[in-house]
């Protein structure tokens, strides 16, 4: 039995809903890519082999010779394969430091965002690469005379290859430090969150306004439920689901939302005055599954892995809220830029303009108790937190509308309930209650 749903009144009937359009957007690709990595590295492996055989005929057939003997270039690239295989086992070592500091003292959803840094990556690709190529260049010059020139372009290539591994290696050692250091973690995260809420919540000007839809009551209605593998929703294919909607001729309603982990016999889409029935894959087709949530479509991961963040670091294991009050400024940030999007429920539109779909996201409201709720219950002995949780609800207080104020206004009452029950001794409780952008020392 299909589940029940309200139909298509997610928006605010005082508020128009947001047009995204189908811009091309590889996320199966590259979520399949970042959980295959070893296919990636072996590809480019098998790249370098072909260019260490290549090169060596080019050289031949144009007469390009470089100054140096091939005895010379054979014990570089002897030396160069040796050195490429022990740092590869360095990259290695790195990456698993940076991931045990940044699980064990921040958050465990922290080390999927390793895994997919170009600049990690890419430091292991250029090594093994080049100790690959090294090796194949030295079977190539085995066939030749050690008392003649080496090839030109062989040689230069496997410099620039060398060359590119020990600048990304630079590159490496400075990103290693940024990830392991608060800062670094809050400003990729907010600038991932952010570039989520571009995609996710267009501003007034990046997409038109719609007004909620008007279905006939006597529309007919079928919703279609997922059969394959579960998963979790990493990313709803924009480009599919017009297509999906030109199939069926209906306008389509996505029911669960960018996050949401899906299983079989599961409700995916609803069709409103479809004409034609689509097929499995078609339907399949609109939701990009992966392991684990990812912040590419899913702007509430993001809030969500700085809520981690700071209530670890209120544990008494940890006792560090001065990292809680440095993650609150983020989340007051991204706030407030979400309110400037009224987020929610999200029209896609086709290459004319006409609505086609509908799909879920979380409003405002939403967000704002994800991201204050368990800050407030884990730092309830915290003056910092306190202090900083005020100021930030009074400048949202200031920002927001007068329906949303209500319940930021219901937030600064917890709080206040808080203080009372937390602080014994009246001064604590006195300087609890006093908001403060820094936590303690800046009023």
């Amino acid at each position: 039995m299909p589940r029940e749903r309200p139909v298509i009144q997610a928006a605010p009937t005082d508020r128009d809903l947001r047009a995204v359009t189908t811009a091309p957007r590889l996320f199966r690709a590259r979520l399949w890519l970042i959980s295959q990595l070893w296919i990636v590295v072996l590809s480019l492996n098998m790249i370098a082999v072909i260019f260490s055989f290549t090169l060596p005929r080019i050289d031949t057939l144009i007469g390009g010779e470089s100054p140096l003997r091939t005895s010379t270039v054979e014990s570089i690239f002897t030396a160069l394969a040796g050195s490429m295989i022990t740092f590869t086992g360095i990259v290695f070592s790195a990456m698993f430091i940076a991931a045990q500091i940044q699980t064990s003292s921040y958050s465990p959803r922290l080390a999927n965002q390793l895994r997919s840094d170009p600049i990690i990556m890419g430091t292991l690709v250029l090594s093994t690469a080049t100790a690959a190529y090294s090796l194949g260049a030295l079977a190539s010059l085995g066939q030749r005379n050690e008392s003649v020139n080496a090839p030109l372009f062989t040689v230069l290539f496997g410099l620039m290859l060398a060359i590119a591994t020990l600048a990304w290696f630079a590159a490496l050692v400075q990103r290693a430090f940024e990830k392991i250091q608060i800062g670094g973690i809050l400003r990729d995260l907010s600038r991932r969150a952010w570039r989520a809420i571009d995609d996710v919540h267009p501003s007034v000007h990046a997409g038109q306004a719609l007004p909620t839809p008007t279905l006939p009551t006597d529309a007919s209605v079928s919703e279609i439920e997922l059969t394959g593998s579960p998963g979790v929703i990493a990313a709803i294919d924009r480009g599919s689901l017009v297509k999906l909607a030109d199939v069926t001729g209906g306008f389509i309603e996505v029911l669960p939302q960018v996050g949401e982990y899906v299983s079989s016999r599961l409700g995916a889409v609803r069709i409103y005055d479809g004409k034609r029935e689509p097929t499995r894959k078609q339907v399949e087709n609109v939701f990009v599954l992966s392991r684990q949530r990812t912040i590419n479509q899913d702007p509430a991961f993001a809030i969500r892995i700085l809520v981690d963040i700071a209530i670890r670091a209120l544990s008494p294991a940890i006792n560090d809220p001065t990292t809680s009050v440095q993650t609150i400024d983020r989340i007051e940030s991204l706030l407030v830029r979400l309110y400037e999007r009224h987020p929610g429920p999200t029209y896609v539109v086709d290459s004319g303009g006409t609505p086609r779909a509908l799909i879920h996201a979380p409003t405002w409201i939403e967000y704002f108790e994800l991201a204050t709720t368990e800050i407030r219950i884990y730092g309830a002995r915290s003056i910092q937190v306190h202090r900083r949780m005020r100021a930030m609800l009074r400048h949202l207080a200031e920002v927001v509308d007068l329906e949303l104020r209500e319940r930021v206004d219901l937030e600064l009452e917890l709080i206040e309930n808080e203080s009372m029950d937390a602080f014994d001794n009246p001064h604590d409780e006195e300087l609890a209650r006093e908001g403060d952008r820094f936590g303690i020392g800046g009023a």
